[in-house]
């Protein structure tokens, strides 16, 4: 199945959401709970988490491990719901159920922060949680998400503001265009159902299906254009390209490590100041003495 038994470390220059690009030095690590020491190993050398829990399976052994490692070692943590096309295409949730899964899978997360005793919480509009699908490499926050809707509506159109409103008990009222926290009548859907859910259904759904006319007329009223020779191509992989085409780059996914990650050279005071705790420096004093002794390395 493909699975991962070493850290891989990489290193990739990827643009935030104002065009400026960064240079991020990822340690990617196994997820199986029995190759838990290069996760322990890759602990050591990071500044930050990104805790990566699966939008069906939840939180898992290996994910509470980290959490708790990490939380330990005093480093920041972020959190992406990955797999989000498993809810659509495997589960085939409703948009209203697939809010309720996501949600559910945060408060797990959340609850484990309690048992930690740590006042850290994960939110998607505290823009420390991010929503992505491996497979078909995409990847959003709320920020993210309002930014597309800002582009389509022009300059006028807060995106900050619109991204708050985004997540939790939140309704848009059509009669006086304005959001309020308790539903208007029955079948007021969340903000996160009708302005973020039901557009990425309406995409899975007319690319999976046969009417290409139609299918054609929607992406270019958000903007992408494609030819017919795209539109021949198998289901996944024109999901896999219309849905890039939308998301575009991992934007939202920078500025959330750039929000909410220390960097190396923030980080590094506490670090050494974690790390020169209790017993540890007289062991690290008589380690060196006899580095010192034994003369050079090399």
């Amino acid at each position: 199945r493909g699975i991962s038994i070493k850290a891989m470390p990489m290193s990739l220059v990827l643009p935030n959401g104002k065009g400026k690009s960064f240079l991020m030095n990822i340690m990617d690590t196994p997820g199986h709970v029995n190759f838990c020491d290069e996760v322990t190993a890759s602990l050591q050398l990071a500044d930050a988490v990104v805790v990566v829990v699966d939008a069906i399976e939840g939180v898992m052994m290996g994910t509470e491990r980290v959490i708790k490692h990490a939380l330990r070692e005093h480093l920041g943590i972020v959190v992406v719901v990955n797999k989000m096309d498993r809810l659509i295409l495997e589960l085939k949730l409703p948009p209203n159920d697939a809010y309720y899964k996501i949600k559910a899978v945060l408060e797990d997360v959340n609850s484990l922060m309690q048992k930690a005793d740590s006042e850290m919480r994960f939110s998607p509009e505290l823009g420390n949680v991010c929503f992505a699908s491996g497979l078909f490499g995409w990847s959003f926050t709320l920020g993210q998400f309002a930014q597309l809707y800002a582009r389509h509506h022009g300059a006028d159109f807060p995106p900050e503001e619109f991204a708050k409103r985004l997540w939790g008990d939140v309704y848009f009222s059509e009669a006086d265009r304005k959001f309020k926290r308790k539903p208007i009548d029955s079948d007021s859907k969340r903000t996160f159902v009708s302005f973020v859910l039901e557009p990425l259904y309406k995409l899975y759904a007319q690319c999976i299906g046969e009417d290409t006319s139609e299918l054609q007329k929607t992406l270019a009223n958000i903007g992408i254009h494609t030819t017919k020779t795209d539109l021949k191509m198998d289901s996944k992989p024109l999901l896999k390209y219309v849905t890039q085409k939308f998301f575009g780059a991992a934007t939202g996914f920078v500025d959330m490590c750039l929000e909410h990650c220390a960097t190396p050279l923030a980080n590094a005071a506490t670090k050494v100041e974690h790390l020169y705790t209790g017993d540890q420096e007289s062991e690290i004093a008589t380690a060196m003495k006899a580095c010192d002794a034994s003369g050079p390395l090399m």
